[in-house]
């Protein structure tokens, strides 16, 4: 039943008949069911603050491609979707690579969900105030590549993209989930470094490299910490039965089995153990050799 967070919501989850509560939302919705009822079973999958990391051999046309489609995709919406692109400093110092970029997101009309023509359309609600500071105001030592524009100031709905440049480590934009479409670059002086920016948010759902060399990718692999690990492709888009989805830290509230896995389905079932039944049916087996 679609309800907002308020007493029909409350109640809904309090309510003593409901056993277990899935959830796909933000941290601070989990964090709030569980405030209304300490003891519930909460099953959340929930925020993301997601990079693509792109290393100095990457094909470069085909990470902006990539990193395009996963930052600006469904408005940037997705819990999956890329809000950080975290460049060695050849790729991020590469003006060709910038321009490109820049071109690229720029070229996505923004418009009504009603034009065929429209690749921005219309954000669920008006921007809360994380997503709005980030469409709006820029921190010490950041630029806009791309400057997101409100289309009309009678549809707070609809923003243009946005690319930020110099997003600092620790920074409002380097760890705060913002749920729209901008995009924040940051500079890496190898991949290690790179490595450790990615993983220095509270949340560990999507992560994803751009790079043509197998060492490179193995090491990220091994060292990144995110539940989905994406190589040489966009970061959102998980196919149920293929790609269980789920994150660690903050992305993750509960037992953690991933949705879409084999085994997500048995955290909701409840399991009895019965010696005396047991027991009667290998007694008859026995019986019947």
């Amino acid at each position: 039943m679609p309800c907002p967070d308020d007493d029909v919501g409350r109640a809904l989850i309090t309510d003593p008949r409901v056993d277990a509560v899935i959830l796909t939302g933000s941290a601070e919705t989990a964090r709030r069911f569980l405030t209304w009822r300490p003891d519930l079973q909460l099953f959340a999958e929930t925020s993301g603050k997601n990079a693509i990391i792109i290393t100095a051999v990457a094909d470069r046309d085909q990470a902006i491609r990539d990193l395009v489609r996963s930052a600006f995709g469904h408005q940037g919406q997705k819990c999956s979707a890329a809000s950080l692109a975290i460049c060695e400093a050849e790729v991020y110092d590469d003006p060709v690579f910038r321009r490109q970029l820049r071109d690229a997101a720029a070229s996505l009309d923004a418009g009504s969900a009603w034009e065929l023509s429209s690749r921005i359309t219309p954000l669920t609600q008006p921007p809360a105030e994380a997503l709005r500071r980030a469409l709006t105001a820029l921190d010490p030592g950041e630029e806009w590549l791309l400057e997101p524009r409100l289309m009309s100031t009678e549809h707070p709905h609809l923003w243009s993209p946005g690319i930020k440049l110099g997003v600092r480590r620790g920074s409002f934009f380097h760890v705060t989930e913002c749920f729209g479409p901008v995009l924040g670059l940051m500079r890496a002086e190898h991949l290690q470094e790179a490595i450790v920016l990615a993983n220095g948010t509270p949340y560990g759902l999507t992560s994803g490299i751009e790079s043509l060399d197998d060492r490179e990718i193995a090491g990220w692999s091994d060292g990144i910490e995110a539940g989905n690990l994406y190589v040489n492709r966009p970061i959102t888009g998980a196919m149920v039965g293929r790609q269980p989805f789920g994150g660690w830290k903050a992305s993750s509230i509960g037992p953690g089995a991933k949705v879409g896995g084999p085994n997500y389905v048995l955290q909701l079932a409840r399991w009895r153990h019965s010696w005396s039944a047991f027991s009667r049916t290998l007694h008859s087996s026995r019986r019947g050799c």
